[in-house]
């Protein structure tokens, strides 16, 4: 009855969640504006956390003077072709804040965000909680900025076969025991 133990990820697990609220109606404003903001968080309390921070910030309410009107989480359609997002996101650093435009493809959002959150923490040492996802998009093949994401749309890649084993022709050729231990290269 040991402990039981969380399988480890290699990337931070984001999803995309819209989060609609507004102040608390008032005698002086009865009906008081509703906002609606797309926010990326790992689950819900940190959706709706992240959700009154920025309200906070921007529009000067807070939590206790506010209410939440819907929390949803958006699911993406289209998984399965890899595709190149362009973020414009925000972050603070040690020295001020910073605007920044970066390129990721992945088959998803999430997984674009994800990728960028990973990169930002090793390239510029930006916590997760400073990074401000301004803008996402969808960019066209052949209309990519950034070197390392041209090269896998300008031309025609090629990807080499690093662990390319041979196998036998027939299933009588198979064997499970052999004399010489196994090549992991190409043959």
């Amino acid at each position: 009855m040991g402990k039981e133990t969380k399988p480890q990820y290699s990337q931070k697990r984001v999803r995309q969640y819209l989060v609609v609220g507004r102040a608390k109606p008032s005698d002086a404003e009865p009906e008081p504006k509703v906002y609606r903001m797309r926010v990326f968080a790992p689950n819900t309390v940190v959706a709706k956390s992240r959700f009154w921070t920025l309200m906070r910030k921007q529009k000067k309410i807070k939590h206790s003077h506010g209410q939440l009107v819907a929390l949803h989480e958006i699911h993406e359609n289209d998984g399965k072709s890899v595709k190149v997002f362009g973020l414009v996101i925000r972050y603070q650093s040690r020295t001020g804040y910073h605007n920044m435009y970066k390129e990721y493809r992945d088959t998803s959002l999430c997984g674009a965000i994800s990728q960028m959150y990973m990169d930002m923490a090793g390239r510029h040492r930006a916590r997760g909680d400073t990074i401000h996802v301004i803008r996402t998009a969808v960019i066209p093949p052949g209309k990519e900025k950034r070197g390392e994401i041209k090269i896998f749309t300008e031309g025609n890649p090629k990807f080499p076969l690093l662990n390319k084993i041979s196998r036998p022709p027939i299933k009588k050729y198979k064997t499970f025991v052999h004399a010489k231990r196994p090549a992991l290269f190409n043959q």
